[in-house]
C-alpha cells in the first residue's frame, strides 16, 4: 500500500470533522440543559471551522474538497449518538466522549506527519481545539454539572 497524500491525509481530517459535526448535531437536538447544549453548540462550530479550513488547503494543493456531509462511518457515529443522547445528557456526553477520543487519537498521529509550516500549524490549533473538547467533557461526566443547575433551578 503506498504512501497517503497529502491532500488525502488532509481529506481524511476534514472528513473526521464532518463526522464529528453529525454527531453534535444529534447529541444537541436530545440535550435540554442549556449549560451543556451551549458547549456542545460551540465544539461543534469548532469542527465546522476545521472542516472550512482543512478544506482551503485541500483547494489550494489541487484536492476536492470535503462536503459537510458524514460518510457511512459519520452516519453510524451520529445514530449511536442519537441513540445514546435519548438515554439523558450524560449518555449523550459519554458517547460525545467516544467520538472525541478518536478525533483526539487522529490529529494526534497527524502532527507527525511532514507538513509545510502553515498546514501544522493549522493541524496545531486544530489538535488544541479537540483537546480543548476532550477535557471538558471529560470533567462535565464526572462532575455533572447540569445536576447542579437542575437543582438550584427548583429551589
Amino acid at each position: 500500500m503506498g504512501r497517503m497524500s497529502d491532500v488525502e491525509k488532509l481529506r481524511s481530517l476534514a472528513q473526521l470533522d464532518v463526522d464529528a459535526v453529525g454527531a453534535y448535531d444529534a447529541a444537541i437536538a436530545r440535550v435540554k440543559e442549556p449549560l451543556v447544549r451551549e458547549r456542545l453548540n460551540e465544539f461543534r462550530v469548532d469542527h465546522v471551522r476545521h472542516v472550512q479550513d482543512l478544506n482551503a488547503f485541500i483547494r489550494r494543493l489541487g484536492g476536492e474538497p470535503v462536503e459537510l456531509r458524514p460518510d457511512l462511518k459519520g452516519a453510524a457515529m451520529k445514530g449511536l449518538t442519537a441513540m445514546s443522547s435519548m438515554m439523558g445528557t450524560e449518555a449523550a456526553l459519554v458517547a460525545m466522549l467516544g467520538n472525541e477520543e478518536f478525533t483526539n487519537r487522529a490529529y494526534d498521529l497527524a502532527v507527525n506527519f511532514e507538513w509545510s509550516p502553515e498546514v501544522r500549524t493549522l493541524i496545531e490549533k486544530n489538535r488544541r481545539d479537540e483537546e480543548r473538547h476532550i477535557t471538558w467533557i471529560k470533567e462535565a461526566v464526572r462532575k455533572r454539572p447540569w445536576v447542579m443547575e437542575g437543582a438550584e433551578v427548583q429551589a
